[in-house]
C-alpha cells in the first residue's frame, strides 16, 4: 500500500525509511531535527526509562547498517536535585573527563550520542520526498482522497501526519487535541575533548564532529534567537570546562508537545497522527513503532 507522510523531521524519515512504497511530503525540511541534541539520556526519561533502552537499541542498529557515527557514552550530571546516579568526587570526574571541572557529580553509565546530521542525511537519501506545503485535506466521506499542495494533488492508500512545528495547523479542524511549542537553542562550536555526555543544571554537553549545548526550554512561538539563554548556557559551562571563546553557531527549534502525552491514533479510516513527545528525538523509534503497528493493524 502507498503511504504519504507528512512531516519530514526525524519521526517521518523513520517512517519512511520503515514503510515500503512511502512519500515524505514537508516544505522546510527536518529543520528542527537539525537543532536537536541527539542524545537519548535514560535517568532524564523518568517512567518511560525503558523505552529510552530500547530507543538506544534501534538506533544502534540503524547507525550500524546506515554507518553514522554513534557512541554509549557515560553521563556526568551535576544538580542540586538527585536522580539517584553513582555519585563520584573530582578525582574520577576527570578520570572520565579530564576537561572537567567539578566536585561531585552523579554517574550514570546508559546515555548515547547519535550524530544527528548524519543520521538525517543518511535517511534523506533513501526516502522519497517532495518539498511541497500541504494546503489542505480532501476527504471522501470518513476518508482522505488526496491532499492538496502548492503544486497540485497527492494521493496515496493511507496517510501519516507527524505533530511537528507547523502541522498542528494543517490537522487541527480533524482532531481535538492541544498542544504546546516550546522553543530552545542548540549551540554548535569547536570540539574541547569531552568523552561523554556532560549535565550541569539541566544544560547539556555532547561531542561529536562538533561540541553541541543545549538545555534551555521555554513555551514560546518566537523564532529569534534568545541571546539572553545563550549566555546563560556559555556561562554556565565556562564554570566547568573553561571559557567558550570559539565561534559559535546558534539553532533554534521548536518542540511540540502534547500536555496529556505522545499521541499516536487514527484520525480518519486511512489516517494516522503521531508525534507530541516532550522526549523528542530521544523517543522517534518508539512512536515509529507503533505507529506502524497502528497501521498494519
Amino acid at each position: 500500500m502507498s503511504t504519504v507522510i507528512v512531516g519530514g523531521g526525524i519521526t517521518g524519515l523513520l517512517l519512511s525509511y520503515s514503510l515500503s512504497d512511502s512519500l515524505v511530503v514537508d516544505f522546510k525540511g527536518p529543520k528542527n531535527s537539525m537543532a536537536s541534541l541527539w542524545t537519548i539520556i535514560p535517568p532524564l526519561c523518568g517512567d518511560l526509562f525503558g523505552d529510552c533502552l530500547r530507543s538506544e537499541e534501534i538506533y544502534s542498529t540503524l547507525c550500524n547498517k546506515l554507518g553514522v557515527n554513534f557512541k554509549k557514552v557515560n553521563v556526568i550530571r551535576s544538580s542540586e536535585k538527585k536522580l539517584g546516579g553513582k555519585i563520584i568526587e573530582s578525582k574520577e570526574i576527570k578520570e572520565l573527563e579530564p576537561k572537567v571541572n567539578l566536585e561531585y557529580a552523579e554517574l550514570f553509565d546508559n546515555g548515547m550520542f547519535v550524530e544527528g546530521p548524519q543520521i538525517i542525511s543518511s535517511l534523506t537519501k533513501d526516502i522519497n520526498m517532495k518539498k511541497e506545503m500541504v494546503k489542505k485535506i480532501v476527504f471522501d466521506n470518513k476518508s482522505i482522497s488526496y491532499l492538496e499542495t502548492e503544486n497540485g494533488k497527492i494521493r496515496a492508500d493511507q496517510y501519516i501526519f507527524t505533530l511537528g512545528y507547523g502541522i498542528y495547523e494543517l490537522i487541527k479542524g480533524l482532531y481535538n487535541i492541544d498542544v504546546n511549542y516550546f522553543k530552545g537553542h542548540l549551540i554548535i562550536t569547536k570540539k574541547i575533548g569531552l568523552k561523554g555526555i556532560l549535565i550541569v543544571n539541566d544544560r547539556i554537553a555532547v561531542e561529536g564532529d562538533n561540541l553541541y549545548l543545549n538545555g534551555d526550554s521555554k513555551p514560546q512561538q518566537d523564532q529569534s534567537i534568545d541571546y539572553e539563554e545563550i549566555s546563560k548556557t556559555l556561562k554556565t559551562f565556562s564554570n566547568v570546562i573553561g571559557p567558550i571563546t570559539d565561534k559559535l553557531e546558534v539553532k533554534v527549534g521548536f518542540r511540540t508537545v502534547v500536555p496529556t502525552g505522545p499521541i499516536v491514533t487514527r484520525i480518519s479510516d486511512n489516517a494516522i497522527l503521531v508525534g507530541g513527545h516532550k522526549l523528542g528525538f530521544a523517543l522517534a523509534p518508539i512512536l515509529v513503532e507503533k505507529a506502524i503497528s497502528l497501521l498494519k493493524g
